[in-house]
């Protein structure tokens, strides 16, 4: 029995590949024009590797404690600063929400608690403002202690990358970097600024991330699994 899966058409594609969400959902990303008729059978070829990596995704999830992305959260864990929020729903009769912090790490919703989309929106919101209040302040404090500046920085909600450098040395970073252990943080930080002098991965670069970070190999590899920190409901 074939899984249950989403199309997406690519103008960047070239062939047909296979993505596993971190929730576990499977996405086929297919060239724009594609036969989709054709899709069953390559699942069916690909049916091993889908049953492995859908298990690794259900065991990485269990060791994380991920919560099902149907349910709304009772706790927000921000690794990276090292707080732990515990979030309360509190329905009001007017319209919209507004999330409240409070005293000991509280964190309530005001307002329409019963709307589940509304009710994570505003709580991913609510993380993109203590990415800025966080994340960016921590990016130049890091800049000036191995004195590499950078022009700009922002955050954003990035799918896939922590981080990017442009060539006019802006560094954007990735809201979901709060559910990270802090070493990962910074190291997200480091190599982005090292972007500043090296806009590639020559060796060159990762011989100026070595200066500043002897153990990037460890660290790096720690970022293919970091994923699995961000809860379900920020990945919508």
């Amino acid at each position: 029995m074939l899984p249950t899966y989403t199309v997406r058409e690519s103008l960047k594609a070239k062939h047909v590949s296979l993505k596993v969400s971190v929730a576990g959902s499977l996405e086929v990303v297919v060239p724009q024009g594609y036969d989709q008729t054709a899709i069953p059978a390559i699942l069916q070829r690909k049916q091993r590797w889908i049953n492995r990596v859908t298990q690794q995704v259900e065991t990485r999830q269990a060791l994380v404690g991920a919560e099902p992305a149907d349910q709304l959260p009772g706790q927000l864990c921000l690794r990276a600063i090292e707080q732990d929020w515990q979030i309360a729903y509190c329905p009001t009769p007017l319209p919209g929400l507004r999330a409240v912090e409070q005293a000991d790490l509280k964190l309530t919703l005001f307002g329409q608690t019963t709307d589940q989309n509304a009710c994570t929106a505003t709580l991913r919101q609510w993380v993109i403002a203590q990415a800025h209040k966080h994340l960016l302040p921590w990016l130049r404090t890091v800049s000036q202690e191995v004195e590499l500046p950078f022009e700009t920085a922002s955050v954003r909600v990035q799918k896939t990358r922590w981080g990017s450098c442009s060539s006019r040395k802006t560094i954007s970073l990735n809201c979901k970097l709060l559910f990270l252990p802090s070493e990962l943080v910074r190291y997200v930080f480091i190599h982005e600024l090292c972007h500043t002098v090296h806009l590639n991965h020559s060796a060159a670069f990762w011989s100026l991330v070595a200066h500043y970070e002897p153990a990037y190999q460890k660290l790096d590899a720690g970022l293919r699994d970091a994923r699995y920190h961000v809860p379900l409901w920020m990945e919508a």
